[in-house]
């Protein structure tokens, strides 16, 4: 092949166009060009074979130690040779450049934090890494898991007093055109004073700041960052922070998570069907109860009615009072048992469960039949897997219960045409927030193509066809 040394660099910067993390450098005083992805790499091996070499005072010793590490590359052609380099460059080795021949070096396996599981996310099934406060050490995580030149990162500055990095991640003809430059011009315009966590940068990327369902999906998981990447999303990086931030997102991304993927097809389904029904319980069960209570009684059956009205012969409160009472409680225990450590949350769950629910009832503050309703409200909240999602309910929770109160069933059905409403208005990186082409992909899930919403020319994820 009559391809020069600096068309090769040249040829393997257009391949990796947008990759921000492709180090290429001269050493040897120019004689040889080495190309790499920097936070793939082993940095002691990397110093050991590079840097040593680069220092030493002998370019020609130097010369002759290198090329005793030195494995040329061959290929049929330059499309060839250009695969094998990506290929290395991908696995972490050093690619170099030496009078007009490519080589690899291997540098070993890239240092970067031992297995540990997500605290958040676990799973019975499944890889149990996690990802770390590290944007380098996260990114090396994924592209371990999509070894292509096609996976680019593009680094920001997003800080205004001071430098602070975040990286924006794609797969190249997969994710939509629209998308990659939406968010492209959402990061370039982004600058902030203070960056704590990449969860700060999410919400200044939300198409409507002030709504209350998210617009992005957090996660601690590369699997999960792997697969919304390969149906078309984007990933946001940032140092400090274990939490990747994924968009556009569906509604129904919310009640899918990763391990589903793990288990049969049958039972995966019908978990996501109990989280959507988990997700309606924890919003209408409380509100269900204030609004027959006050106003439909005759709808309960007549034995029921008789246990509801014997259990609030000595409540003082009208069933909303009660209502929101109890759920205040529930809110209080459950912020308490979040902020204090392990053990003595468990105590205050046991505690708050167990002591202060019987002497509620026993003191004639609430009755049993709204105990039930409440605990079953906040057990279905745990259901839902997204914490955000699951916090938006619980807030939204005591507004339905005020409309059950004030207006009964009709107070409901707004509270429900309002939500609906609000989600079909919503975007996420100006991509429809509800997408009913997106529900048979929800249940109907298949390896063979990727979700509808992803563009079409790379709906087939196997046979060629992508």
């Amino acid at each position: 092949m009559s391809v020069v040394q600096s068309d090769w660099v040249e040829l393997t910067r257009k391949m990796f166009v947008n990759a921000n993390d492709l180090t290429v450098e001269a050493i040897l005083g120019g004689q040889i060009t080495v190309m790499y992805i920097h936070h793939l790499l082993n940095k002691n091996e990397y110093h050991q074979v590079i840097t040593s070499f680069a220092q030493d005072s002998d370019s020609d010793t130097a010369l002759k130690r290198l090329m005793s590490v030195w494995n040329p590359l061959q290929g049929h052609n330059e499309q060839d040779m250009l695969d094998k380099i990506a290929e290395h460059i991908v696995n972490g080795d050093i690619v170099g450049v030496y009078n007009n021949q490519v080589g690899m070096i291997s540098s070993g396996a890239a240092s970067f934090r031992a297995i540990q599981t997500s605290a958040k996310e676990n799973v019975i099934t499944g890889p149990h890494d996690a990802f770390v406060e590290s944007a380098e050490i996260n990114a090396s995580l994924i592209r371990r898991r999509i070894r292509t030149p096609r996976l680019k990162s593009i680094k920001y500055n997003i800080g205004k007093d001071f430098p602070f990095y975040a990286y924006l991640i794609y797969i190249e003809g997969v994710a939509e055109e629209d998308v990659i430059s939406e968010a492209c011009i959402r990061m370039e315009n982004l600058h902030m004073r203070e960056v704590l966590d990449g969860n700060e940068v999410a919400k200044q990327l939300d198409d409507t700041p002030f709504a209350v369902f998210p617009q992005w999906i957090g996660t601690e998981r590369p699997d999960s960052v792997t697969q919304y990447l390969l149906n078309g999303k984007v990933a946001i990086l940032t140092d400090n922070s274990p939490t990747v931030v994924v968009a556009p997102v569906n509604f129904l991304d919310f009640f899918a998570v990763i391990g589903d993927n793990y288990e049969r097809w049958h039972f995966s389904r019908f978990i996501r069907l109990l989280r959507l029904f988990a997700f309606t319980l924890t919003l209408m069960l409380s509100a269900f109860y204030v609004a027959v209570t006050t106003y439909h009684y005759q709808f309960i059956p007549p034995t029921l009615l008789e246990t509801m009205i014997t259990s609030r012969l000595r409540v003082p409160f009208e069933p909303m009072m009660e209502a929101l009472l109890m759920e205040g409680v529930i809110e209080i225990l459950r912020e308490a048992g979040a902020r204090l450590p392990t053990k003595i949350a468990q105590t205050i769950g046991i505690v708050g469960g167990l002591v202060i629910g019987q002497a509620i009832v026993q003191a004639g503050l609430t009755g049993n039949v709204l105990i039930v309703a409440v605990a079953s409200s906040a057990l279905a909240s745990f259901i839902i897997p997204n914490y955000t999602l699951e916090t938006s309910m619980r807030a939204l929770r005591f507004i339905n219960i005020i409309l059950a109160g004030l207006m009964g069933y009709f107070g409901i059905v707004i509270f429900i045409s309002l939500i609906i409403t609000r989600l079909c208005h919503l975007r996420s990186l100006n991509k429809e927030y509800i997408d009913l082409s997106y529900f048979a992909d929800f249940f109907f899930w298949s390896k063979e193509k990727r979700p509808r919403s992803v563009v079409q020319k790379s709906y087939f994820r196997r046979g060629g066809r992508s």
